[in-house]
């Protein structure tokens, strides 16, 4: 606990729905710091994480307005577990020095942090308790296929370059499971989020 404050980090595999789970618990009146969103707000307000990031890959991540693309940065990033490293490696530390500012700001007694690498960073230990958003691998295709018109290839091998499922399920202190509808998961979202209220 950190501050009188119980940080929460929430996670899931591409497709599994933990973006979603979070708007409900947004919902539900929780503060959630997104890590995506704000990684992504670094790469365009701090020149020493984009000097970094293009001294690591090159001048082909920036647009041509001498930004971080996020379509060009993606498609290098994503190329292989090493680059995954690699990027992580120099996002981090700038990520984790936001969120803590951000968490010191925040005056809820339970703040939740969704990121998608809470294992795969090692941010876990700086949390109190750890979610894992659950959901089988043909739902999470099927998911992923309809939000982003990808192929079944793409998305397999997106997945394969993730920690494994049940590496993350041996981790996580709860697991919520996202195998059914919208509505359910909206239902298993209120039911924990009375759990949540009550830890200490």
């Amino acid at each position: 606990m950190q501050n009188n404050k119980l940080l929460v980090g929430i996670t899931g595999g591409i497709g599994s729905g933990k973006t979603l789970a979070c708007r409900f618990f947004e919902k539900l009146g929780f503060n959630v710091l997104y890590a995506d969103e704000i990684a992504r707000r670094l790469y365009k307000t701090n020149s020493i994480l984009k000097y970094k990031l293009v001294s690591e890959f090159g001048g082909s991540i920036l647009d041509e307005k001498g930004n971080i693309s996020g379509v060009d940065s993606r498609k290098i990033i994503f190329s292989s577990k090493k680059n995954i490293k690699r990027v992580n490696k120099i996002v981090h530390p700038f990520a984790i020095r936001e969120i803590d500012k951000l968490i010191k700001k925040i005056n809820d007694k339970v703040i939740l942090i969704e990121t998608a690498i809470l294992f795969e960073s090692g941010y876990y230990k700086r949390v109190d308790y750890t979610i894992l958003i659950f959901s089988d691998k043909e739902s999470r295709i099927e998911r992923v296929r309809r939000r982003d018109t990808v192929t079944r290839y793409e998305i397999e091998r997106l997945m394969n370059l993730q920690m494994n499922e049940k590496e993350k399920l041996n981790k996580a202190d709860f697991i919520i499971k996202n195998n059914s509808s919208v509505k359910n998961l909206e239902m298993n979202i209120r039911t924990f989020s009375k759990i949540l209220r009550n830890l200490n």
